[in-house]
């Protein structure tokens, strides 16, 4: 911080993160009812809490914190790693081929791509031109017969002009 700014308060410094002074022991319930295998409503309710408001209070900051503090406690104290993990499951792929085992070595690969992420949802961001929105504004003011027969190849051709 320069010391004009320091003269006149402001302060330039990026905002650093700052720790609460006490921890919600409510929170607090519910990180240690979830680390010993429970469910997010069932650490809600142990908490005190309703299970609506399950992904309020799971989205909360210091939720979050401590939840990877204690993942963090946890993977390091024990002796599996991820790694480990899945150079299990890659075995047990392995004796299941050895096996000619085909439903054990899809359910392994099955496993391995979970943990890899491939499962995880894809984001898709699609933006619409001036000439695109007047299109889906005339697509809008149709009727669902009529977007039917456009469906099924029947119908004719809407007027519209496309930019690219």
């Amino acid at each position: 911080m320069s010391r004009a700014s320091l003269a006149r308060g402001i302060d330039n410094s990026p905002a650093k993160k700052r720790k609460p002074s006490a921890v919600n022991p409510r929170h607090k319930k519910v990180v240690d009812a979830v680390m010993e295998g429970a469910t997010e409503s069932e650490a809600l309710r142990a908490a005190g809490y309703h299970p609506s408001n399950a992904s309020n209070v799971m989205r909360k900051e210091e939720v979050q914190d401590m939840l990877a503090e204690a993942r963090a406690e946890v993977e390091d104290l024990t002796t599996i790693k991820r790694l480990d993990v899945l150079n299990i499951f890659m075995e047990a792929i392995d004796m299941a081929r050895t096996l000619a085992d085909p439903g054990q070595m899809i359910n392994g690969a099955d496993k391995v791509a979970k943990m890899m992420g491939y499962y995880a949802p894809e984001k898709r961001l699609v933006e619409l031109s001036v000439g695109q929105n007047v299109l889906q504004a005339k697509f809008q003011q149709m009727t669902d017969e009529e977007l039917l027969e456009i469906a099924a190849g029947r119908a004719k051709v809407v007027d519209g002009e496309v930019l690219e």
